[in-house]
């Protein structure tokens, strides 16, 4: 029987330690609002990012964590040959769906992309959650809540901006979003006040029970709540946006990634695991943003030229549109992977990696 449901008190659910947890999930946060407190003490929270911001942001955390799946799975001989059609298959058909998606409307194309974006953010904050749920080993009876909570605190605040467009901001492009009553709002928004608490009063009731609180899981809903609902409700800026989600999103999954393959480095031996020693951590990171780097100068070049600043200005002609039915796609392969194998490569149930990190000692 759980500890939870015998009346006693839970283990520590911390995923990374108290101050490993603090610094991931956290950290980004205030180091977000940071970057809105600057952008906004200068007067340029509503303009256009700055290029230093759109290196830090977009290619040294967004892309560089889309490609740390690449350690997780393809620069992993033995990893990789225990599942090569699922690991071939996907970058495949990521790619053959792209490109019937973009011949069917390039609008289609981001609209879905986009959503599927959505999903992985929000599946993403649910897996911390499970994570620190199963650190703390703590049984069924508050999974429903705790899984309602997270979905209220991401679902709410993606419902308010489809009712509220158009926004200042955009997930890919303006217009990815379809448009939705505004009256849907006011029934979303009880609802999600209605969730979040009764999460805190379920705490406040197993602290006073004894039964003790997952302080682990408490911030990962906290830090969410914040990134979301200050992201896209209280905050109409991209700035704002973009700092909040994507430092909340990318640098956990930066993090436990380097976490789970340092701790294998003795036991398996590709090339690249030398790079998860803490001495070479500054290089691991260096090309994970170089990576990044000749990605987004890649889709600047041939897609976008909106950055001269960062990538140049090569050239102001456009692609013809039979080739960019086939380059946006491909450029968005990696990304489009990234969203679907993440539905497999954190299932504990299928990996012993993380069942290790899991069960390790927290002080």
């Amino acid at each position: 029987m759980s500890a939870d449901l015998q009346g006693t008190r839970v283990r520590s659910g911390w995923i990374l330690g108290p101050w490993g947890d603090l610094v991931i999930f956290t950290g980004p946060v205030l180091a977000a609002l940071g970057l809105i407190a600057y952008a906004w003490s200068n007067g340029t929270l509503h303009k256009d990012m700055p290029p230093w911001m759109f290196a830090l942001l977009i290619i040294a955390c967004d892309v560089a964590h889309v490609y740390a799946t690449a350690f997780r799975v393809y620069l992993d001989p033995e990893r990789f040959k225990a599942r090569p059609g699922l690991y071939v298959g996907v970058p495949i058909a990521c790619f053959a769906a792209g490109v019937v998606a973009y011949g069917f409307s390039p609008a289609f194309f981001w609209r879905v992309l986009a959503y599927l974006a959505v999903w992985h953010f929000i599946r993403q904050q649910w897996g911390w959650v499970a994570f620190a749920r199963a650190k703390a080993n703590e049984g069924l009876k508050d999974r429903r809540l705790d899984q309602l909570t997270i979905y209220a605190a991401t679902l709410y605040p993606v419902l308010y901006w489809h009712t509220h467009l158009p926004r200042e901001f955009s997930w890919f492009i303006e217009g990815d979003f379809a448009q939705l009553p505004r009256a849907l709002d006011t029934a979303a928004f009880v609802l999600h006040w209605t969730i979040m608490g009764a999460f805190v009063l379920r705490q406040i009731h197993r602290l006073a029970g004894g039964i003790g609180v997952n302080w682990a899981k408490v911030q990962i809903v906290a830090t969410t709540w914040v990134a979301w609902y200050g992201g896209i409700v209280l905050l109409n800026s991209d700035i704002a946006f973009t700092a909040l989600n994507v430092l909340s999103h990318g640098v956990p999954y930066l993090a436990v990634v380097w976490t789970i393959e340092r701790g294998q480095v003795g036991e398996r031996r590709p090339p690249l695991a030398r790079l998860f020693q803490p001495r070479l951590a500054v290089l691991l990171f260096a090309v994970l943003v170089l990576v990044g780097y000749t990605e987004e100068w890649l889709w600047d070049a041939l897609v976008w030229k909106d950055h001269p600043t960062l990538f140049g200005n090569l050239t102001e002609s456009a692609l013809p549109t039979v080739l960019l039915g086939l380059v946006v796609p491909l450029l968005a392969t990696p990304q489009a992977t990234h969203y679907v194998l993440d539905g497999w490569l954190w299932k504990r149930r299928k990996h012993r990696d993380l069942d290790h990190l899991l069960s390790s000692t927290v002080p």
